[in-house]
Formats: C-alpha cells, structure tokens, sequence
C-alpha cells in the first residue's frame, strides 16, 4: 500500500494540552494566543490523565488525522497507552510531538522541531499549507512494560534503572525544581550521576541485582550499574549509549557495577566512539531484542513514572507494542 503525501487540509488538526507540565504552566497565555490564531487547530487543555480517554473520544469523532501532543514524555507516554490499549480511532492518528513538558526526550527524537513556542508555529503553518508528509514520517515501537500477573500494562519509549533512578531523583530534587527543564537539565543530572558514580558518593552507587532474560534465553545476572532500555533513536543532547548489533526493536544496554574504565569508557559510549568499543568482558552490554525479562529487587523509571518492583511480585516483562508514526517537522 502506497503512503499518501499529504494529509486532508479540510480536516482539523487536534492539540492536547497538559496545563500542568513543564513549559505550559510557564507559557500558556502564549499557547493560547498561537492556536487561537490558527484556525486549522482543535485545541483541548487538560490538568486529569482521568480525561484523556473523553478527549480521545471527542477528537476521534471529528475526523481528525493528526493529533497533536503538547506535553512531556509522561503525558506522551500516557496517551500512547490509550491508542494503543482502547483506541477509538478507525485508523491510528499521525502524532506530532511538542515539547510541552519538563523532559521532552522522546519529543526531541521524534517530535516537532523547536522550543514550545517554535515548534507550535511550525506545526500551524504546516497546517495552513499543503500538509505534505513524504519524508516527514518516521515510526517507533512502544515499550509494554508488565509487572507480574494480572497488573494493567505501562507503556513508554524509555525503561532505566540502577543509576538512572538516583539520577532521576536528583534532577526532580535539585533540577527541575528550579526551573530548569530539557536537556540542559538532564545533561546536568548526568554529569552529577557520573560525578557521584566516580567519586564514590553512596546516593549514586545502589547496584541493581537483576536476572536477564533475552527472546526466552536467559543472558544472565548482574549487578547492574546502568539498565537502559529503549526504542528511540536518540536520547537527550542526541546521545545513543546502545551499541548492540540487529534489526529488533528493543535496545538494552546494561554496564554493570564492576566495569572497568567506567568513566573513560561511558564518555566514549556516548561520543558513540566505535574504535573503543566496550566488551562484555569488562562489564558492558548491549544487545537487541525483540522481548526483554527482569527479575529484579528495586524500582524502573519509565518517562518519568517511577515503578517498585519485587522479584516475588514476577518478571518484569518488556515487549516492543505496535509502532507509531510521527510527523517530524
């Protein structure tokens, strides 16, 4: 089947807006302003996940081909979970991502180039003009994330724990708290996290013990420094710390509490350095599946969600959901 080129410039475009992330509490008169002069827009503000489902309903009834999402990675991931799960769209919408919220990493893979205010005006007069597609399109798996038996799913573009999860606390605390949203500030949590790895600080030094499964063949279990899982192309400030070979849809890297030359070597992951490439052997994996199994004591981050788990609640299952399409202008 033939992807068409453009999309129906008599159907409205539809914007949901979470009033209470980052960059829209700060701009929303603004917002207001730019999609209340572009008549191509639908706009819906919400401040309840409990209103997604209506709203999807509502936007669903208008026809609508493009849904835009103007929040951060947890109202993404939010709303991918009820496309996915109980859609009422016939036929999925093409999203386009803005940058609405405090971390906007799956945005700045895939999404709407742009601060907030730019990428709302790109996406306005893309919509006034002859919403052409072609090369503008690119498509990413979801992550399903089940925990045990019988537990409603979670859904995201990026799983991390061990390090990541102290990270994360830290920018929540010291960070974002002051203001400081994108990837500046996750850039910021980053250099902390590797400070405090190094230094030996006991806040960033909390090992993971996880058991491994790869596609039903158990890999093994570590202690792990580092657990990364994703399916986007670049992470924040366009880094790529997943260096495993083949097509399936999952990444993971995992850099274990042991590894040697943790510093020079993490820095040359990101500098995506293949001449120094990181051998399991010295406590770096990285390998590509299709279903990813954790039996594991601690917690994930999944976009922004913090979830404990136990090993006797079961495995922690991570499958790729069908894929997306996003429209990156």
């Amino acid at each position: 089947m033939m992807t068409p080129q453009a999309v129906c410039r008599t159907t409205p475009i539809a914007v949901i807006s979470n009033c209470n992330s980052g960059h829209n509490r700060d701009q929303r008169r603004r917002v207001d302003e730019l999609v209340s002069r572009c008549p191509g827009l639908l706009h819906y503000r919400t401040s309840s996940a409990a209103e997604i489902p209506a709203i999807l309903e509502n936007i669903a009834r208008q026809s609508v081909e493009v849904l835009a999402i103007n929040g951060g990675d947890g109202t993404a991931a939010h709303i991918f979970a009820h496309l996915l799960q109980d859609s009422p769209f016939k036929t999925p919408p093409l999203i386009a991502l803005l940058p609405g919220g405090t971390a906007n990493m799956t945005a700045g893979d895939v999404g709407v180039k742009g601060s907030l205010l730019r990428a709302l005006e790109r996406l306005c007069h893309w919509s006034q003009g002859e919403r052409l597609i072609a090369g503008r399109v690119v498509q990413r798996h979801v992550l399903r994330v089940e925990v045990g038996a019988g537990r409603a799913p979670h859904f995201g573009m990026f799983f991390g724990s061990g390090a990541i999860i102290q990270a994360s606390e830290y920018a929540h605390r010291e960070i974002h708290s002051r203001g400081l949203r994108d990837d500046f500030s996750l850039g910021l949590g980053l250099v902390r996290t590797l400070w405090g790895i190094v230094r030996g600080h006991p806040e960033f030094n909390q090992p993971l013990p996880v058991d491994v499964t790869l596609d039903g063949e158990r890999y093994g279990e570590f202690h792990a420094r580092i657990l990364a899982i994703s399916s986007l192309e670049r992470l924040f400030l366009g880094i790529h710390p997943f260096w495993g070979s083949g097509e399936a849809p999952l990444k993971m890297s995992l850099i274990t509490s042991d590894a040697k030359r943790f510093l020079r070597t993490f820095l040359s992951i990101l500098r995506r350095n293949r001449k120094a490439q990181p051998t399991t052997a010295d406590g770096y994996h990285s390998h590509r599946a299709e279903q990813i199994t954790l039996l594991m004591d601690g917690s994930f981050n999944l976009d922004g969600e913090i979830v404990p788990v136990r090993r006797e609640d079961g495995p922690v299952v991570i499958t790729a959901a069908e894929p997306l399409s996003f429209l990156a202008l």
